[in-house]
This record gives C-alpha cells, structure tokens and sequence, in this order.
C-alpha cells in the first residue's frame, strides 16, 4: 500500500521556511511522505537581465540548474531533519498556480502546504497571489503558512490543538470528521468553535447544542481533550483569530463551503482576514475531501 504524501510548495523564498516546518508537523499526524515541489517559471526568470546577457536559452538552463540543485539540497536536509521519506520534483511552467493544482491532483496528495506573502502595500494577503489560486481552485486540501507564523521557520514544531469553526452546516462538521480519521488525530486536543450574530438568543443556545453534540461525538473516538466555546461577532475572520492566543492553539482547520456566516469564505473577506491575521497554519478542507468523509 502507497504511503501517503504531503506536497510542500517550494520557490526559493523565506517562506519555504516555515511551510516546511508545518508539514513536517502535519506528517507526524498524517504519517505522509513528504514531497516538495517548486516550479520553474519558463516565461518570466528568462526575462530578466541576465537573460538579455547570456541569451535566454542559457540564462534559462543556468536557472533551472540552480532551482534543481537548490531543491535536491533542501530535500537532502529536509530528510536528514524529519528522518522521513522525501521526495522532489522540479516543475517548468509559465502558470505556476495551475501547475501546482494539476500536480496535486495527479499525485493524489493529502494536503498542499504553501507560506503566504506578508501583506502588501494596499493591505492584501493572498488575493491575486499563487496561494489565493491555489487555494481557491485546488481540489485537496490546502494548508496555508502565513507571515504571523514565521516563528515556525527553521523549528521542529508540534501540532498539538486544532481549532475547528463550525457554523451548523453538514459540511463545517464533516471537518471534524476529516481530522478525527488521521492515524494519529486522537493525540490531537480539540477547540470547536462558532460564531454567531450579536443579540440573537435561540441561535447561540442552538450553536451550544450543535457543539455539544460534536464534542460528544469526537469524545468518542478517543481524542485527549475538547473544548467548545460559542462567541458573538459580527466578523467572523476577527473571531476567529482572536481565539488563537486565548485558546493555545497551533492550527486552524476549517471548511471552505458552508452555511451561516462562513458560506462564502474561500470566495471572499473570512479567507483572507483569517489567513493575513493568523499566528498559525490555517487548514481549507475543500468540498471535495470531505465528501469522502463517510
């Protein structure tokens, strides 16, 4: 039987730093292989300066070389690090967020992590970047590294508390399902959370029961420890990061598609707010993985 992988998207940067980090973390959850993937962009490095020194086909040749042996050196490390199973490949491509999806999909990996750019001038995290595609069009799960973690960098971390946002829909709680089936998940303490509007009496009492009932259910398979907490917010984004030092936490992991007050977060301002403000990876566990959850 194939040992599982998890992709890690290199290209070079600082942020490579802490994606490792965190997929070597999920893997001792996972028990994945690791695989690290970077794409050579053909159509834009062959138009730099150097390109117009050497000639294109030979800037491009040195370029590819240094990615490869860039990527083999970390590999290398990487392994030695982990004392896990990894593997690389080198990608030439001009899309580079569609390379990757494609690639994910063709391996069947359990999860793609990628490290997000800090914001930019005008404030904005993902939206327009490779991650924000990639999030938004891969069919497997993507785990986001963002800025606020790069206290991970360079670290063998441990994830050790996961939050989970939940917002009533059946599949918000087939999240809790996803996680609760990795081999190691019941090492693993769990803070479900859910957010609803301000003033509203019945739908707080109903989110309390909702939980309850998902504490009970993930009780029963053997998890260390959960905790619920249901919180009024009219911004959800904000809710939900402002829980991350309250509750300890080292991952978020939530749906893309749902009900209630997330039911547009991969398309819109909850994606991004959590992302940009996290301290902590931050899971999308698409429509697609969780419909495999029985």
């Amino acid at each position: 039987m194939t040992t599982p992988v998890t992709m890690v998207s290199l290209d070079g940067s600082e942020k490579d730093g802490r994606a490792l980090a965190v997929a070597a973390a999920l893997a001792d959850i996972s028990g994945d292989d690791l695989y690290l993937v970077r794409v050579f962009e053909y159509g834009t490095t062959t138009r730099s300066a150097r390109a117009g020194a050497l000639g294109v086909t030979d800037a491009a040749m040195e370029l590819r070389e240094n990615a490869r042996s860039d990527t083999a050196k970390v590999a290398d490390r990487f392994a030695a690090d982990t004392r896990r199973r990894v593997t690389w490949d080198l990608l030439e491509a001009v899309d580079v967020a569609g390379a990757l999806t494609q690639h994910a999909v063709e391996r069947d990996v359990r999860f793609v992590v990628m490290g997000t750019r800090a914001a930019s001038a005008a404030g904005r995290t993902l939206r327009g970047s490779v991650a924000d595609r990639v999030m938004r069009e891969s069919p497997r799960p993507v785990v986001l590294v963002p800025p606020g973690a790069d206290f991970m960098r360079g670290k063998r971390v441990r994830i050790g508390r996961v939050l989970l946002p939940l917002d009533g829909s059946a599949l918000a709680a087939k999240s809790v399902d996803y996680l609760l089936a990795l081999p190691h998940a019941n090492e693993l303490e769990y803070v479900l959370l859910e957010v609803v509007a301000p003033g509203a009496e019945r739908p707080k009492e109903e989110a309390e029961q909702r939980l309850a009932a998902a504490a009970n259910r993930v009780r029963a398979r053997g998890a260390r420890a959960v905790e619920t907490g249901v919180v009024e917010a009219r911004q959800p984004a904000e809710a939900i990061t402002t829980i991350i030092r309250d509750a300890l936490v080292e991952l978020i992991a939530m749906s893309t598609r749902g009900a209630g007050g997330l039911r547009r977060f991969v398309l819109g301002s909850v994606a991004e707010g959590v992302v940009r403000e996290s301290e902590v990876p931050v899971m999308l566990l698409t429509p697609e993985a969780l419909d495999a959850v029985q």
